[in-house]
């Protein structure tokens, strides 16, 4: 691959242009509610009337470790933006293992499995209200605790729906609902919530009232290519988010006190019959959910139990937990799981939670069938100049991409799978050339 001292000179300058700028303006930055640290996102810079648009291999080897330098000299996050595909595949082509270092190599081989089973669409989503820490909303017993107007001193992920009834008896359900729903209604995205759904699982729970997943997943799917469902089923073959503790766009279907649960017990008991599924088709993964509802015990159970029918696999896990911390989480057998610190510390396990799904992201990445997307699109030239061995693969390819429209080669009924082969890595045979 090229190195950051092989590309042309001239795109240094809007490196340069770059890096001062964000360190010039990082001391006026101030980290948001929910964060520890400033978080700066930006596109590919100069890829668009900056003069690179054709030349974006040599922009993007000059960025990104100017990005990541500047991020460490300033203490800041940065985040880069792609719109494109192919520059995408290339941005996740050169990074290296480094960016991950400050975690176990242990659980980097998690992070690697995981991706893996994305890409291959192996796995599904269960999202609990540590993902959203970033955005300063806040976790069951902040949320409880403002709805209560003071602190909880017997506050445990058990007891809250007991402590959510004495709180709505004394205030109503209604009104209870209500505030619940106004507290969380919230689009606003994290670094976290797009990573998860560029994933692109396409089965997704999460106990979360608020909106934040979905408009990541507009992003990424627009409004019409999932379904959105409140204690229902889906009936399309769209991929689909099921919120089981209700939406606070709809406050009347939000499950938070022992009477919500038992008016809604039926329901609730078909939401974990999905849950499982869940666990006995994919690889289920939980991120920010304590585990501690009983119910999800006695799911996780029954899984087990079927499982040991198999011939072979039942001792594998089936379930991996991403947790804030070890105390954020209840251990489950048949679940594997990793913290992001040792002691609780929500904001900075917050952050080290959206650096590992970076990494999950990076390894689907480079795990799906477009992960050279960029391979053969002469836009990227520029990150080959030092790799032989890719250099040699796309000369091997040239004549292809470059058949004659009147070769007979392109009649015969394997062409078509040739085609789509050199398409899926970037060239444009049979298409009509526009830039990335």
């Amino acid at each position: 691959m090229a190195t950051a001292g092989a590309h042309a000179p001239d795109a240094q300058w809007i490196v340069d242009g770059v890096t001062e700028a964000i360190a010039d303006f990082v001391g006026k930055l101030d980290a948001v509610q929910g964060r520890i640290k400033p978080l700066v996102a930006l596109p590919i810079v100069g890829a668009g009337e900056g003069g690179f648009r054709r030349r974006r291999g040599a922009l993007i080897s000059a960025l990104l470790p100017a990005l990541q330098k500047v991020a460490q000299d300033t203490d800041i996050d940065v985040a880069l933006v792609l719109n494109s595909e192919r520059d995408h595949a290339a941005v996740q082509n050169l990074r290296g293992k480094q960016d991950w270092s400050e975690f176990k190599p242990e659980d980097l081989s998690v992070a690697d499995e995981l991706g893996r089973r994305a890409a291959k669409r192996e796995l599904s989503l269960f999202l609990g209200s540590g993902v959203s820490v970033p955005l300063g909303l806040p976790d069951w017993q902040g949320l409880l605790a403002e709805l209560n107007g003071v602190p909880l001193p017997d506050y445990s992920p058990a007891e809250a729906p007991r402590i959510a009834q004495t709180i709505s008896d004394k205030i109503g359900a209604d009104q209870l609902h209500a505030t619940v729903a106004e507290l969380t209604a919230i689009s606003d995205v994290s670094p976290a919530h797009l990573l998860l759904a560029g994933l692109g699982a396409r089965q997704n729970v999460t106990t979360n009232y608020d909106l934040a997943y979905e408009s990541a997943l507009e992003g990424r799917l627009k409004v019409e290519g999932f379904r959105t469902l409140s204690r229902e089923l889906a009936t399309e073959s769209q991929p689909w988010l099921l919120k089981m503790h209700g939406d606070a766009r709809r406050p009347h279907s939000i499950v938070l006190t022992t009477d919500d649960y038992a008016r809604l017990e039926s329901d609730y008991r078909s939401v974990l019959s999905v849950v499982e599924t869940l666990m006995l088709t994919s690889h289920l993964m939980f991120v920010g959910y304590s585990l501690e509802d009983e119910d999800f015990s006695a799911a996780g159970q029954r899984v087990r139990q079927v499982r040991a029918l198999a011939d072979k696999g039942a001792d594998t896990d089936f379930a991996t937990v991403l947790a804030l911390h070890p105390q954020a989480v209840k251990q489950q057998a048949g679940f594997q799981t990793v913290a992001m610190l040792d002691a609780p510390d929500p904001p900075a396990a917050a952050r080290r939670l959206e650096i590992f799904l970076d990494r999950i992201s990076w390894a689907a990445a480079r795990a799906q069938q477009r992960s050279h997307a960029h391979l053969l699109d002469p836009h990227y030239d520029d990150l080959f100049i030092n790799d032989a061995s890719a250099t040699s693969l796309r000369d091997l390819l040239a004549p292809l991409v470059n058949l004659d429209p009147e070769n007979p080669a392109r009649k015969s009924s394997a062409w078509e799978r040739v085609e789509s082969l050199l398409n899926d890595l970037g060239a444009r045979v049979g298409q009509t050339a526009h830039d990335p």
